[in-house]
């Protein structure tokens, strides 16, 4: 690895750590003047090195940011006199990180399906092909992070997809108010990935590539099509 690739790490997990210090600062009340100080340091540092061109491997800081979110709107006291500029820290941070997931990771990862090639499919969605894309970051009521395998979907008026779980009880992640699906849609998209639940695993298994994923969808989506007909 290159000198600048290792020092670029080197920022990545300097960046995570302080976020996550920063973080459980925040939870405890930590007192303003040290909050303002290490969030200052904190916003230099990933200002520094949080750049397309060269970023290292966002996907580690794409998930700690997601928490940290979540931690701030379950547990930070918003009364506190830096609540709003830590929520607005994060803001930033997660706007570019966002951004540099699905710019550097996100579509090299993953398979799109279209409506028009799967018989049933109500939405524009993707699977992941290696183990880690269908993760994604809960935090619970105690405040332990779950990592949920998901595919995800496109919401019409939303430039981001949103998620749903790969369970044989399929839920929207983010909530069923943050959907612009119809309840329809919806139905169709969770009979989706009830029906072909072991597919979608064995593509982030890498146990089938992107083309035999495909097929196998279209072949199994066919038949129930025509079964139900």
């Amino acid at each position: 690895m290159s000198n600048k690739r290792n020092e670029d790490k080197k920022q990545s997990r300097r960046f995570i750590y302080g976020l996550k210090k920063l973080t459980a600062g925040a939870i405890k009340g930590m007192a303003s003047e040290e909050y303002y100080s290490s969030a200052k340091s904190l916003r230099e540092l990933f200002d520094s090195f949080a750049i397309i061109e060269e970023f290292y491997d966002p996907l580690d800081c794409y998930w700690e940011t997601k928490i940290a979110l979540q931690k701030y709107a379950r547990f930070v006291d918003k009364s506190l006199p830096y609540a709003r500029d830590f929520k607005n820290l994060l803001i930033h941070f997660f706007v570019v990180i966002e951004d540099i997931y699905f710019y550097e990771t996100y579509g090299f990862f993953s398979t799109r399906m279209h409506p028009k090639e799967i018989p049933g499919l109500p939405v524009i969605c993707q699977c992941g092909c290696l183990p880690f894309w269908p993760l994604e970051p809960v935090v619970d009521s105690f405040g332990h992070v779950i990592f949920k395998r998901v595919i995800r979907f496109y919401n019409k008026d939303r430039i981001r997809p949103l998620c749903m779980t790969i369970s044989k009880n399929p839920e929207i992640l983010e909530g069923r108010e943050k959907c612009r699906l119809t309840d329809e849609e919806i139905e169709g998209l969770k009979a989706f990935v009830r029906k072909n639940r072991d597919l979608i695993r064995r593509h982030y298994k890498e146990e089938l590539d992107s083309i035999d994923f495909i097929m196998a969808v279209q072949k199994r989506s066919s038949k129930n099509n025509n079964v139900s007909n």
